[in-house]
């Protein structure tokens, strides 16, 4: 027989490794090259803010997940290279050159590498549009969220394909180069034994788990909110407790030393337990990487989650349904507008409150960071301005009596607010009028909840007595007044119509007296001028409703709920898209790991069962002994991974603000179920696993 036909032959035979590998390379470029045709299009390009938190959360997860796609290809590589040192190793003994083998790899590698990369990227189209098509029917369906095809994104696919292809030539040099008959005739009898392991680091790693994820969330939350100092980026560094924590759980269960004093229990179940402890470097190794896997997987939906309940905000229990506020000199829409709109839309307009409303130099404490990185208490005098309202001007526009005493005054937040570590809700002692120079000192006296009007002012808007208003207002120039409108609608679920021609209205009468960033302050640029600084909110914003951020970079945004929900879930799906993508890649290469991890257990293993074989024992205790190892290589990573992964977002929950709301805990027990979803999902993987080595160890009829 041919050399030739002698490797067509071993190429036939092992056709089943080559199709592992080109599954896993087509299904890596794939999930690549599929989110970022997505991530890169110019509809989710337009909805994150350039330079944003988001954008850079993104980018990091798809780094991250690139990373993972790029571990779980390169491990099952490794399968891939195994069953080819054997087929190397009758070559060696007949005499082939490495040289000559190098030349057959080589090629065989770039035809599997090539072909499956192409056919990835190519499938990558149609996957994304079809995927993004599936989440727009679940999410929200507007004409802004249009699926638009991202060059870009391609580029990063094929980048990503071209790297993965080095990666796989380098391993495959590695692998030439240290092939030989004798490393190939100890392949089968290698083991990758551990020292004995002590019963206390499965105690120890449990503490450490929990050390990592208090000290590198806890400690930073208490350190600033308790001692008043901002920890460095280090402090990170503690969450490496909680890696250790994992790979001294793993490697104790891998182990599992404990058993020997269980000797009834150890005997029975020897030849499973050796059969893990004989590899359990690489097992250990191998469950590290999938409880990373899980725990991104669990992470990325957190956030989806965390996104998903953001909508809550815009929320109709205490507030009305339509808001405007705009400098007063300007001729924005006015009554009779709204009305005859609202005619030409059949809509009701009910509840309609106008007034004016004045903004005040304020003299405030807060909070600020020094140089030496400590939050420090400053008081800040005349600095900027805020939004004030009389008693009467709050009732007409709200319904609601304020109350307020001479003298004092009430902070107008939104729902639920809890004060930050910045601002102080009874931090103003003085108001004062920029044009008459009079100022008042005030007293706290409590808060009211209102969500429309608390957006409206930085830090807060405030409510005076009566008396106090007119005393101050007096002499005060239009250019530091405000015109104010609210109002609700018979049927608001109805009204987008309505709402959206409006808005467009609105931002098609606003001019240069509006057009400022959402922060910007007057009194602020004017000192930052007097001490030669330049200030950083004096750009101007896209007065135009094709701006997808107008609203949330616009300091006179409306604050109409029916589109500012609706504009918001379109901002929420594309963030909600993009995690559950990383979920979706995340727990398939978790899947792959564990599967594959699962045949190479059952390939090394074939002669130890083979051998039980001829000892006597039968299928049902072969298949007995199979389940049980593999069922540890689901069951321990699983568990761990999804621990980890809800402990870290419960842990992210309460030190952000040291409470749990009712969103919060909402968003808590769906992570518990999305954890039995992930172990249910495994389990299903686990089941094919298992059938498949059944079929490689003999053992399945």
């Amino acid at each position: 027989m041919k050399h030739n036909q002698i490797f067509q032959k071993l190429h036939k035979q092992n056709k089943g490794q080559n199709r592992i590998l080109g599954f896993c390379i087509f299904l890596s470029v794939l999930l690549i090259t599929s989110f970022s045709l997505m991530y890169y299009g110019p509809t989710v390009q337009n909805f994150l803010a350039e330079g944003g938190d988001t954008r850079k959360i993104a980018n990091l997860l798809l780094g991250v997940t690139a990373v993972g796609c790029l571990i779980f290809t390169m491990y099952a590589s490794g399968l891939f290279f195994r069953y080819k040192s054997r087929e190397y190793g009758i070559f060696l003994a007949l005499g082939e050159s490495k040289k000559t083998l190098k030349r057959v790899l080589f090629r065989e590698l770039a035809s599997i590498t090539t072909v499956a990369a192409a056919i990835g990227l190519l499938a990558a189209i149609p996957a994304s549009f079809l995927i993004w098509k599936l989440f727009e029917t679940f999410l929200v369906s507007t004409r802004e969220m249009k699926y638009q095809f991202g060059f870009d994104g391609f580029i990063v696919g094929i980048a990503f394909a071209m790297i993965l292809c080095l990666f796989l030539s380098i391993s495959g040099r590695k692998f030439v180069k240290r092939t030989d008959i004798m490393e190939i005739l100890r392949t089968q009898h290698k083991t990758e034994m551990v020292k004995e392991v002590r019963p206390w680091t499965f105690k120890a790693g449990i503490v450490f788990i929990f050390m990592g994820i208090f000290g590198g969330l806890g400690i930073p939350s208490i350190s600033a909110n308790v001692f008043h100092q901002l920890l460095p980026a280090t402090t990170n560094l503690l969450f490496l407790f909680s890696l250790a924590g994992i790979y001294l759980v793993l490697l104790n269960t891998v182990a599992q030393n404990r058993l020997r004093k269980k000797k009834e229990k150890f005997y029975k179940n020897m030849v499973s337990i050796s059969m893990m402890r004989f590899f359990a470097k690489s097992t250990t190794r191998n469950m590290c990487v999938i409880v990373l896997l899980l725990f991104s997987c669990f992470f990325a939906c957190y956030y989806a989650a965390l996104y998903a309940d953001s909508s809550a905000l815009f929320d109709l229990r205490n507030s009305k349904g339509f808001a405007m506020h705009y400098p007063a000199p300007e001729e924005q829409i006015t009554k009779e507008d709204i009305q005859r709109t609202a005619d030409s839309y059949g809509v009701e307009i009910k509840e309609f409150g106008e007034t004016d409303a004045c903004n005040f130099l304020i003299s405030y404490r807060c909070r600020d960071l020094n140089d030496d990185m400590q939050y420090i208490t400053v008081e800040n005098v005349q600095s900027k301005y805020a939004l004030f309202f009389s008693e009467a001007d709050y009732e007409c526009l709200t319904g609601r009596k304020a109350d307020v005493a001479y003298g004092t005054y009430k902070t107008v937040t939104t729902t639920n607010y809890k004060e930050t570590i910045w601002d102080f809700k009874d931090g103003l002692w003085e108001a004062s009028n920029p044009d008459t120079g009079k100022s008042l000192s005030l007293i706290n006296s409590g808060t009211l909840e209102y969500d429309a009007l608390a957006a409206m002012s930085d830090p807060y808007a405030y409510v005076l007595n009566d008396r106090d208003y007119a005393e101050l207002s007096e002499g005060l120039a239009e250019i530091h007044k405000e015109h104010l409108v609210l109002f609700d609608v018979e049927d608001l679920s109805a009204a987008y119509p309505f709402g959206y021609d409006l808005m467009c209205q609105y931002v098609e009468h606003a001019t240069d007296l509006s057009n400022h960033l959402s922060l910007y302050d007057a009194q602020e640029e004017k000192l930052a001028a007097e001490e030669g600084h330049e200030y950083g909110l004096a750009g101007k914003i896209d007065m135009s409703m094709d701006n997808a951020l107008l609203l949330n970079d616009w300091k006179y945004a409306p604050g109409f709920v029916v589109v500012t929900n609706e504009m918001f879930l379109q901002i929420v799906c594309v963030y909600v898209m993009l995690c559950l993508y990383i979920v979706i890649i995340t727990l398939a290469a978790a899947a792959i790991m564990s599967y594959v991890r699962s045949i190479s257990i059952a390939s090394d293993n074939r002669t130890l069962f083979e051998n039980l074989s001829k000892l006597g024992a039968g299928k049902a205790y072969q298949r007995n002994i199979l389940a049980k190892q593999l069922i540890k290589i689901f069951q321990y990573p699983s568990v761990l991974g999804c621990l980890t992964g809800f402990l870290f977002s419960a842990g992210m929950s309460w030190f952000n603000d040291g409470r749990y709301i009712a969103s919060e805990l909402k968003m808590l027990a769906f992570l518990l179920g999305f954890s039995l979803f992930v172990i249910l999902f495994l389990y299903i993987v686990y089941r094919s696993a298992l059938r498949k080595a059944e079929q490689i160890v003999g053992i399945r009829e």
